[in-house]
């Protein structure tokens, strides 16, 4: 009989945590909606039927649990079965998964809920857990692989339930220390519980869903060499990146990401199939089908760009309204001169759209960043700007104005749309502008799972901003309007734009539209008298508040000071005992062994991740195509690393550690402001290559390591759990700056060196 079928009943190991967050969630709802029952009892109706169909579940195991187990035990022995001619191509395919469904699900949770959106490394660490754990259990009967796609389905089915109710309203920010666009910060005991129990739902949710994934792909490297599995491995999630890459590419909704992993599945679900393996595949891609066609409301369209995802709200006599991330991002608003004699109403909007044009009248030449459906850029053309270059990172929402707007700016031969990154745009052309317009270019996203910087945060810092003076004319200026979360943030745009002007000082206005307030600087600046906004120069000044102000090092916009974060550190300690708990749940004593050299190095490997990630999209644009190459590129590397080893042998340690270490006081000593005398194209390749090296040596160190133990799975689960922690690590950037993450790995990477000398 087999190890799986004589257990009578299924043990639920994430069962703790799961009854956790259910407890956190409901407590906190009926904690903070006492004066609202029915709304809390609405709210908490999702977690609570999670927690009926559980206990349903654990009470009649002994009635299904016997013929799951012995499904499984069947899929289990038909992939032992693969040929081993064919282990590289299943390797490849099953890493390729495992990528392809983490994107997946970070992309799901941030286009339900814009708690995600903000900070998506909940989801990525989950997901790391959730394959460390996986290839940890690499040995352990049964494969749960079919398990996976109801497992996504739940999650699915989940937070769209969820999303249905009024949560959005109710979720706070938990991070005190950080302000977000659309959130509140916590002001009660129970905004805190239901806060903490919805992510831990959803962390505990994506570290089942990802387990059985990492668990296939550990199977079956087990039965290859080492470094050959790990270069298939590499390859297959270099396959599964590219493959999501060009879904976002193509503006592909849920239903195909799904449909694609459930293809995926099937190819590993075909070995050994029987209808207690493939029915729950296919039911749950039905149950999740049905529940994507479903329409929300006729009102709505929903397209997921890129970046984020956009419903576009069109109802009868109201302007077409946009959604990002569930949150709300602008009106696409006639402003023509019939429509403002039609409806006086939209002159307090017209004032704000022309308020550049009246300080800076007629002018030759615009650029408007951050252009959005092109409320600003008909602004200009009605103020009869003879050309405008209009850029807008989001093609989708281009794409919106162009057919939606009713005064059809974009299509104006006066007009040139650019799709790029505002920054990158600014860089790199040679134009000079009468007005820089900043469209009210506020994010609902981040640049990258992979970091805590958003993809907003480098158009506004002080070396931003002197770029953008540098493509000034004589006398032009620059305009910028954003919607301010509190006054401190107000003062901190103060004391940018005025080290960027060299002491020069904006006057500030409260537009009275959107909630925006205008920032307008530039040499010789003469206001004219009369326009119909607010001056709050004088109060904006008057904020004694300290600030600091944002730089390419520190460009946390919505911190209004250098504060260490210590309630993310609050959060962090939640999640890191989660996981202990999980860890210890999940992996029996002897199951797998702990490499240390192994966790360091993956933990180190993070903090470069992310600041390569971070200074190449600033380098080369801050555009999904760009961090996906990027992120691509960092697997090539490491493939060509463990190539190298391969057919060479171990690179001696004090070599690869060295190189490792001395390439990354390289980067420690090299940056922009180093490189601005080079020409630009020189500085790029150079800047490239100095933030990639790291990567490359880090990939010598590893697979060295791979080679000497001979346990790829042990290896890669005690990376993969480093790099959770190197994950939490990450936020320390908060306080000390993108370039203390170097200094923070190359004190892991020395605990690696450490520990591997020890060994050897």
């Amino acid at each position: 009989m087999s190890l799986s079928s004589s257990v009578s009943a299924p043990r639920w190991p994430a069962a703790p945590v799961f009854l956790v967050g259910i407890a956190l969630f409901v407590g906190g709802e009926l904690t903070h909606g006492l004066d609202d029952l029915s709304t809390a009892l609405i709210l908490s109706a999702v977690p609570l039927s999670l927690l009926a169909a559980w206990t349903i579940a654990s009470r009649n195991a002994s009635r299904w649990w016997p013929r799951l187990a012995a499904a499984l035990d069947r899929h289990d022995e038909a992939v032992e079965t693969i040929e081993p001619a064919r282990l590289g191509a299943w390797i490849m395919l099953a890493s390729a998964l495992g990528l392809f469904i983490e994107l997946m699900l970070i992309r799901w949770h941030s286009s339900m809920f814009q708690l995600f959106a903000l900070y998506k490394n909940v989801s990525l660490l989950a997901a790391f857990l959730g394959l460390g754990l996986g290839y940890a259990r690499g040995s352990m009967r049964p494969l749960m692989t079919p398990l996976v796609m109801p497992a996504i389905a739940l999650q699915f089915l989940v937070l769209y339930g969820l999303s249905q109710t009024t949560l959005h309203d109710h979720l706070r920010n938990p991070v005190l220390e950080q302000s977000a666009m659309g959130f509140a910060r916590v002001h009660s005991f129970g905004a805190v519980l239901i806060a903490y129990g919805f992510l831990l739902l959803v962390f505990t949710l994506t570290v089942v869903t990802c387990l059985p994934l990492g668990q296939l792909a550990a199977r079956l490297m087990r039965r290859e060499l080492p470094l050959v599995a790990y270069s298939a491995n590499l390859l297959g999630s270099l396959a599964g990146i590219l493959a999501f890459t060009l879904l976002g590419y193509l503006w592909s909704p849920p239903a195909v990401w799904i449909l694609v992993a459930a293809l995926g599945l099937g190819v590993v679900l075909a070995r050994g199939a029987s209808a207690w393996t493939v029915a729950p595949t296919i039911a749950s891609v039905a149950a999740v089908a049905w529940m994507l066609a479903m329409p929300l409301s006729v009102d709505l369209s929903y397209v997921y760009s890129p970046y984020q995802v956009l419903a576009i709200e069109t109802r009868r006599d109201q302007p077409v309204q946009i959604l990002a991330n569930h949150s709300y991002f602008q009106h696409i608003v006639d402003l023509s001169a019939a429509a403002q004699t039609s409806d006086p109403k939209k002159k307090i909007a017209a004032a704000y759209y022309e308020l550049p044009y009246v300080v800076r009248p007629d002018p030759a030449d615009v650029l408007v960043v951050g252009s959005g459906t092109g409320n600003d850029v008909a602004a200009a053309l009605r103020r009869n700007a003879r050309h405008v270059d209009a850029v807008e990172i989001d093609p989708v929402i281009l794409d919106v104005g162009r057919r939606l707007h009713p005064e059809d700016p974009y299509n104006d031969p006066r007009v040139s749309p650019v799709v790029e990154d505002a920054r990158s745009f600014v860089r790199r052309t040679d134009h000079r502008y009468d007005l820089v317009v900043y469209g009210l270019l506020d994010s609902h996203a981040q640049l990258s799972g992979m970091t805590s910087v958003r993809l907003d945060s480098f158009v506004y810092t002080v070396e931003a901003f002197r770029e953008a003076r540098a493509r000034l004319k004589p006398g032009g200026l620059l305009v910028m309007t954003f919607c301010l979360v509190n006054w401190e943030q107000g003062r901190k745009m103060y004391d940018m734009l005025t080290q960027a002007f060299d002491g020069l000082e904006p006057v500030v206005f409260e537009t009275g539209y959107d909630f925006g307030t205008s920032f307008v600087i530039g040499e010789g600046m003469m206001l004219p008298t009369g326009i119909p906004l607010k001056n709050i120069t004088a109060t904006v000044k008057a904020i004694s508040a300290p600030v600091a102000v944002s730089t390419d090092d520190w460009p946390f916009l919505y911190m209004a000071r250098r504060t260490y974060p210590l309630t993310y550190v609050v959060v962090i300690a939640l999640l890191l005992l989660v996981s202990v708990v999980m860890i210890r749940e999940l992996l029996p004593a002897g199951t797998s062994r702990f490499e240390p050299v192994a966790f360091f190095l993956g933990a180190g490997f993070m903090l470069v991740e992310t600041k390569s990630i971070t200074e190449l999209g600033l380098t080369l644009g801050n555009t999904w195509q760009v961090i996906s190459v990027v992120i691509a590129g960092i697997l090539t590397m490491a493939y060509l690393a463990n190539r190298i080893i391969l057919r060479r042998g171990r690179m001696p340690d004090p070599i690869a550690y060295g190189l490792l270490a001395a390439s990354l006081l390289l980067g420690l000593a090299i940056s922009g402001e180093v490189l601005s005398g080079m020409p630009p194209v020189l500085s790029r390749i150079v800047m490239v290559a100095v933030l990639t090296l790291p990567m490359f040596f880090s990939g010598f160190a590893f697979s060295s390591e791979v080679a000497r133990e001979g346990d790829v799975s042990s290896a890669l689960s005690s990376n993969l759990f480093g790099a959770m922690v190197g994950g939490f690590l990450e936020y320390n950037s908060m306080y000390f700056g993108f370039r203390s993450l170097y200094v923070f790995a190359l004190v892991l990477y020395a605990m690696a060196f450490v520990f591997s000398t020890r060994r050897a």
